[in-house]
């Protein structure tokens, strides 16, 4: 992020379930240039943890943003971290799931620091859409919209290149309600002999 900005939850958010929803597609990007698909087990072990750790950072931080925002100063009885928001929040009835909170508190922290843990998609998709459910509660993000993965390949033309025969496009990503949000994409060229 540039200097000049600011974080906010809003975009974070935006592009971490943009993000999560292009990975866990991975294996379609495969197929693109492979012609095949299949799953890593490795990439299906480290990618839902980082981005489980990820998404449980917005959410702490949005936490902290929102208390800021609405006067609410943490006492000497509670720590400026996560578990002292949350903690916060429960006692002054602030938002009515906090256990679910402690919950993803407590998964993130095992993740980040024990390197045998992992979770898996399922888990990573219900606990994102608990933290969603947390920060929408709080107006601090917007409902995730429809979100679409796609992958595709173009066929092959002629290149203007005198040195390049041919040129495809590939690109995959994720679209919002049918608008592309998300999207990588590269040519592969075929050299003339």
């Amino acid at each position: 992020m540039d200097n000049d900005q600011t974080w906010n939850p809003r975009s974070a958010w935006r592009q971490f379930r943009l993000e999560t929803e292009t990975v866990k597609n991975y294996p379609s990007s495969f197929a693109l240039h492979a012609g095949h698909t299949h799953r890593d087990v490795l990439l299906d072990q480290l990618v839902p943890t980082l981005l489980y750790i990820k998404g449980a950072s917005i959410l702490d931080d949005a936490l902290s943003i929102w208390l800021t925002n609405h006067g609410h100063l943490l006492g000497k009885q509670y720590r400026n971290d996560f578990n002292g928001r949350i903690r916060y929040m429960n006692e002054k009835s602030l938002y009515q799931k906090c256990t679910e909170l402690h919950n993803i508190r407590k998964k993130r922290n095992d993740f980040a620091h024990e390197p045998g843990i992992h979770t898996n998609w399922l888990v990573l998709e219900s606990d994102t859409l608990k933290i969603e459910e947390c920060l929408l509660s709080l107006g601090l993000v917007t409902e995730t919209k429809k979100l679409e993965y796609f992958a595709e390949r173009s066929a092959l033309q002629e290149s203007n290149n005198p040195k390049v025969a041919f040129t495809r496009r590939f690109s995959y990503g994720v679209k919002e309600n049918g608008k592309t949000a998300l999207e990588i994409a590269w040519n592969e060229n075929t050299l003339n002999d």
